[in-house]
């Protein structure tokens, strides 16, 4: 029998009805290093291993931090920070900056770190990047292959010694990577998006688009369910979706 599927938990209603707070970069700082087109995804963490930053790291002193960068010439930087009760964005999607250590993945992707500090709820932080993720594919039409860990863009470009990030997520702590997709899945069945962040247009098609993935995940169930035993595509109801 194969390992049970995580869900993570949602945050209360309360937490759940949260926007995306404006934290942008100075329009002349370092860490803005050209424009760019984003086809992919890149999923982060805030610290490597799999242990919690102490308590003081949190979305102050990583706000903080990014805009230093900007002040003093640094260029490292990303374009979103999710916790479990906010969700910070820093740079314009069609900004690039440096948060893959490759070339490719600088001018190509979308950075989203996730908050990982004592005090700071995993699971809710965890489904909030999901989230922002599920918006940024609809708003972007980015496929879910396209959606990678900062390790395996370092690994796409051949980059010796990878970094290890998101390194919770890689570890299978509470659900790998798999189960993190799955998430994604479910914030397009249900309807779980950063509404502020789409346009009118965009967020008209969301009921009708809601109706497809219910309809497409019933009939994937229904497949499992006659391959039980068989080896099963994972992931093909986003996957069918964007073809």
């Amino acid at each position: 029998m194969g390992k049970k599927e995580h869900q993570y938990k949602r945050p209360p209603k309360q937490i759940g009805a949260i926007t995306v707070t404006d934290e942008k970069l100075d329009k002349n700082a370092s860490n803005r290093i050209g424009k760019q087109d984003p086809k992919y995804i890149v999923i982060h963490e805030v610290s490597l291993g799999t242990g919690k930053s102490p308590k003081r790291f949190n979305m102050e002193h990583y706000s903080n931090m990014i805009k230093e960068y900007g002040r003093t010439g640094r260029t490292i930087g990303y374009h979103y920070l999710v916790g479990d009760k906010e969700v910070y964005q820093f740079l314009e999607d069609d900004v690039a900056t440096e948060h893959t250590g490759t070339e490719f993945g600088n001018h190509n992707s979308i950075g989203i770190e996730r908050l990982i500090c004592e005090g700071v709820n995993y699971e809710y932080a965890t489904h909030n990047q999901a989230k922002l993720i599920a918006t940024l594919m609809l708003k972007h039409n980015i496929p879910i292959e396209n959606v990678i860990t900062h390790k395996h863009m370092q690994e796409q470009e051949g980059k010796e010694n990878p970094k290890q990030c998101p390194g919770r997520m890689l570890a299978g702590f509470r659900g790998g990577v798999q189960d993190f997709k799955h998430e994604i899945e479910r914030c397009f069945i249900y309807g779980w998006f950063f509404e502020d962040l789409l346009d009118e247009e965009t967020k008209k098609k969301i009921p009708e688009m809601q109706s497809v993935f219910k309809r497409k995940f019933e009939e994937r169930n229904k497949r499992i369910k006659e391959q039980r035993g068989k080896t099963v595509k994972p992931n093909n109801l986003l996957e069918e979706f964007y073809k």
